[in-house]
């Protein structure tokens, strides 16, 4: 028993000074990071451009571990009723493939340099209730979150998104 209130003891001791120094894996993450760019990069060499050549998108993360990401192609057409629940299927269909996001929680392994996103709601339907791996590089006030390969359009495409930390 003794040995184990030393164990619970010094374990809240650790935790409590990384707590107190700031140095939290979800700090280095915590904030409100604008899109700069995204690539799908093929295995055949080319690079496609899902949300358009200039995506506006932002991703928030808190320190309690928890995010909210979006992308979206700025060139998206207007719906020409004016009506959100009255779209054309082709207004529908341009819609949904210029608009990507879901919401969760993440966890951080920086060893391995990936964080690891939850994902409790997203555009994508099968994404809903998945774990999604990114690889992570921050340098400066950049991000840049690449995917093991994943299928899309019919091939296997890694992506590059590259955010920078905002005020």
């Amino acid at each position: 028993m003794k040995t184990r209130t030393t164990l619970v003891l010094a374990s809240l001791a650790v935790l409590s000074s990384v707590a107190a120094s700031g140095d939290s894996p979800f700090d280095q993450f915590a904030g409100s990071w604008r899109l700069v760019s995204a690539e799908g990069h093929s295995t055949d060499g080319s690079i496609t451009y899902d949300w358009g050549q200039n995506p506006l998108g932002r991703v928030m993360f808190d320190a309690g571990g928890r995010l909210s990401l979006h992308l979206v192609d700025p060139d998206r057409p207007n719906f020409e009723s004016g009506d959100f629940l009255r779209p054309t299927p082709e207004e529908l269909s341009k819609a949904f493939n210029g608009y990507f996001g879901y919401f969760g929680s993440y966890t951080v392994d920086l060893d391995k340099q990936t964080v690891t996103f939850h994902i409790d709601g997203a555009a994508y339907p099968n994404y809903i209730g998945s774990d999604q791996l990114r690889f992570y590089e921050i340098t400066g006030g950049r991000l840049v979150l690449r995917t093991p390969p994943e299928r899309a359009g019919g091939e296997d495409i890694v992506y590059y998104v590259t955010w920078e930390r905002e005020n």
